[in-house]
């Protein structure tokens, strides 16, 4: 028998996308890969969006995360850079610093809160697997990246243009 979730998740904003983040070089950043099905030839990508912000209910507290353009001030990652998401999580005046993963936002703070060593995912946290809350957040884009293989090669597909080149 599946384990049943042990929280509940409400999407308080879809946020917005941000043409220079969601479909320029850092785009990679900022879509999130949810596969359906191991055999699924055609892998859909969810926007991570600016401004999306989820309420989160653990163990009878609500938990808040935040999806920010990243900082580099606020973080220790020497890999993280402004331009990919960055993650807020607050509750009941406790206040993460902007994380470079969901899962570290919310587990620092799910940690502070109830003094143990408790790990969480944060894409699981934030909705991403709830169908509901994936179809809002696409709910208005024209355009979203995805992948696909053929054999034994993965392509991914983060933009179409047409060539300014009249050859």
């Amino acid at each position: 028998m599946p384990k049943q979730k042990e929280y509940s998740v409400s999407l308080i904003s879809a946020g917005k996308l941000i043409e220079s983040l969601h479909y320029g070089p850092y785009a990679r950043e900022w879509w999130l890969a949810r596969p359906t099905n191991n055999n699924m030839v055609n892998i859909p990508f969810y926007p991570i969006c600016f401004g999306m912000k989820t309420l989160t209910t653990i163990n009878k507290r609500d938990f808040i995360i935040t999806v920010v353009q990243g900082n580099t001030e606020n973080t220790t990652d020497p890999n993280y850079n402004e331009f990919q998401p960055g993650y807020i999580c607050q509750s009941k005046g406790l206040c993460s610093n902007v994380c470079n993963s969901s899962s570290l936002a919310i587990t620092s703070i799910y940690q502070k809160a109830f003094s143990n060593k408790t790990k969480h995912a944060g894409p699981l946290i934030m909705g991403f697997d709830i169908p509901h809350i994936s179809e809002t957040l696409l709910s208005d884009v024209h355009f979203h990246p995805f992948a696909f293989k053929i054999e034994n090669l993965s392509i991914m597909v983060f933009s179409i243009g047409v060539s300014k080149n009249p050859d």
